[in-house]
């Protein structure tokens, strides 16, 4: 064999060797990963990475996504600011969870649970119980506008006295700023909030025959709900669009005998399927008009012509598409809570 063949030879087996090496190191660090994966609730805080502690500074944690993904029922990550507290070791200790406090602050939860049991929410206590997790969450913002400076203050001041009385770690697994996202979450929740209003009102300046209105109303499936509404409701059983006075009440046919006009509303972030709930309002609106001789109009009560309608079915699509970029899609349990 010559020198150059040799070297060759030589060559190839450090290449192998070193390949061997390198595949040996990987696999080790994927089993180190998995078992981190399988054991996040009891990693210790202190061996966490900053960007591991600071959920908004870098993807979240293994366990903070975990946890993302296991939230109590009717608790969401893009309205609530959720805070999370781990116990160094279980309690029975209920009374250190200030739930009276916690009580008074509006949209408000609490829960607790062992291990990686199903939250139980402390209002539905009974007894002792052990844990050692806690989750806590308030409401951003409501139809009022965004949470107060006062609530905020109160809901931390909480957030901390329940981990130091219970000798436990915090992580905040969504909107940390409170302040800042709400005011952010509100000025959203103002862009989309819109009750969409479309007026009939009979031809030739008359009035409606009450009795036809009420047949009209009973043949297309409106049904009255709790408040006195003509509601239309879709599947599902929850409400598509509802029909009402010209002043936004209830139709009341033995106090107003003589009805002007009606108001067919879709309250579009409670609404399912915002488009397809429209195209449905509009069919319903066009058996009014072949039933009760009346005409769709504007504010100054000029018909409604085909563009006029095409814009306004725009519109509801805009905004049901923004929504669901949000991820609070319309009609969605989500949503109803927002705007409840």
């Amino acid at each position: 064999m010559s020198d150059i063949q040799f070297a060759l030879t030589i060559l190839a087996v450090i290449i192998i060797l070193i390949m061997i090496i390198f595949n040996w190191i990987r696999l080790i660090q994927y089993r180190k990963k998995n078992h981190a994966e399988n054991s996040f609730l009891y990693r210790d805080e202190n061996d966490l990475s900053s960007e591991e502690k600071n959920p908004y500074v870098q993807d979240l944690s293994i366990s903070e996504k975990y946890l993302l993904s296991n939230l109590p029922q009717d608790i969401y990550r893009d309205i609530d600011a959720i805070a999370f507290i781990k116990l160094n070791k279980p309690s029975h200790a209920i009374s250190k969870l200030s739930l009276r406090d916690f009580v008074e602050l509006p949209n408000a939860h609490s829960f607790i649970r062992r291990n990686e049991d199903v939250w139980q929410s402390t209002g539905d206590l009974s007894g002792s119980a052990s844990f050692d997790q806690i989750l806590l969450a308030i409401q951003l913002v409501d139809r009022q506008g965004p949470i107060s400076q006062a609530h905020t203050q109160t809901f931390r001041m909480l957030s901390e006295k329940t981990k130091n009385d219970l000798d436990g770690s915090l992580i905040w697994l969504s909107h940390a700023n409170i302040e800042e996202d709400a005011n952010e979450l509100n000025q959203f929740c103002a862009l989309v909030d819109h009750m969409m209003t479309l007026t009939l009102i009979p031809k030739n300046n008359g009035m409606f025959d009450n009795e036809k209105l009420i047949e009209t109303l009973k043949v297309d499936g409106f049904k009255v709900d709790k408040d006195g509404y003509h509601v239309f409701k879709g599947r599902d059983k929850h409400p598509l669009f509802r029909v009402t006075s010209l002043n936004q009440q209830p139709l009341s046919f033995n106090l107003d005998p003589y009805i002007q006009g009606i108001l067919f509303q879709m309250d579009l972030p409670l609404t399912l399927s915002c488009k397809d709930s429209f195209d449905a309002m509009l069919e319903s609106i066009t058996n009014f008009q072949k039933e009760l001789e009346c005409m769709l109009v504007d504010s100054n009560k000029k018909e409604l012509n085909i563009n006029h309608i095409e814009r306004i079915r725009y519109q509801v699509e805009k905004i049901e598409n923004q929504m669901v970029a949000k991820n609070i899609p319309p009609g969605s349990s989500c949503a109803r809570r927002l705007f409840s």
